[in-house]
């Protein structure tokens, strides 16, 4: 809740967000490092700062360089893809465990998929006057 009011306050979506994906990229990507359990568990909790952190921060990006229909279908695709990723991911993370022995592959796999969209969103455009509704021609 801090983090998307901190947002709000700086009145900055796309940083924001790109941080709380790279947050949890790296809490996911270094848990696998340590084989003390509790530093495990801390990077984990880690990660779920960041996994928390990118829904409010996230869905205020489709309408930020998308509108009208566009934003609507873009919403859908979002949508889609993540219903998919969930689907998948559980049997991804089954199949690294059994060709390796450990969740460490499956945790790197994971990783990686918030490091992408990091990087994802910051080559995405972003107009705010559309993320508070006004007109991008009543902007300028």
């Amino acid at each position: 809740m801090i983090w998307p009011l901190l947002s709000d306050r700086m009145q900055e979506r796309k940083w924001n967000t790109a941080l709380a994906f790279l947050v949890a990229a790296a809490g996911l990507a270094l848990s696998t490092h340590f084989p003390d359990p509790v530093l495990k568990i801390t990077m984990l909790c880690i990660a779920a700062v960041g996994m928390f952190a990118i829904a409010p921060l996230f869905w205020t990006l489709p309408t930020a360089f998308l509108s009208g229909t566009a934003a609507a279908g873009g919403i859908a695709l979002i949508n889609s893809i993540g219903n998919l990723a969930g689907f998948a991911a559980p049997y991804a993370m089954g199949y690294l465990k059994d060709a390796t022995g450990g969740f460490s592959a499956g945790l790197l796999v994971v990783a990686f998929f918030p490091f992408l969209s990091a990087v994802l969103v910051l080559l995405l455009g972003h107009n705010p006057a559309l993320e508070r509704g006004v007109a991008p021609e009543a902007a300028d």
